[in-house]
């Protein structure tokens, strides 16, 4: 059953409350697709299954630190491809995780993460702990568009994904 109530103005519930309508995507929708991305570079997922949550055309752009900016899939799938033959593993700790809906039906997404591997031994990549290790402290920004199709089935894509150094 959904909900056809307009949005609570009631400043004791979270903006947006109660939805609209239960099936359409929400903030907690978009949290869960943040920590799938992180899940699949983790996993050391193919670079198609990343490059299927990223925005086609002119609303894609991927900047990270040590990287120049990249603008289609295909660049962003050498970069991964590069990512996975010079690391032996990696993972990510998020914090100060916030999401707010966007005026035109995106979210805008900021957090904290620490992103933590090690490189193959004869990597050029950064290491900067011992045993060919490395510990990054990052602040990323997303704009996560909504796609057709159930939330339930992270009908997001990535259109703007800013990682700077803390």
């Amino acid at each position: 059953m959904t909900s056809t109530a307009a949005p609570s103005t009631d400043p004791t519930l979270s903006p947006g409350l109660p939805p609209r309508d239960a099936a359409a995507p929400n903030a907690n929708d978009v949290r869960r697709f943040v920590y799938t991305w992180f899940t699949l570079f983790e996993h050391r997922a193919p670079a198609e299954q990343l490059a299927a949550y990223l925005a086609a055309g002119d609303h894609f752009v991927l900047t990270i630190p040590g990287a120049p900016p990249m603008r289609d899939i295909q660049q962003f799938t050498a970069w991964y491809e590069q990512m996975l033959a010079n690391t032996r593993w990696n993972f990510h700790e998020l914090s100060n995780l916030k999401v707010e809906r966007a005026g035109d039906g995106a979210y805008d997404v900021s957090f904290d993460v620490d992103w933590q591997g090690a490189v193959t031994e004869d990597s050029t990549w950064p290491a900067n702990l011992p045993a060919h290790r490395f510990r990054f402290p990052l602040r990323q920004w997303w704009r996560v568009m909504v796609r057709p199709g159930s939330a339930l089935n992270n009908s997001f894509s990535i259109a703007d994904l800013v990682a700077e150094a803390r």
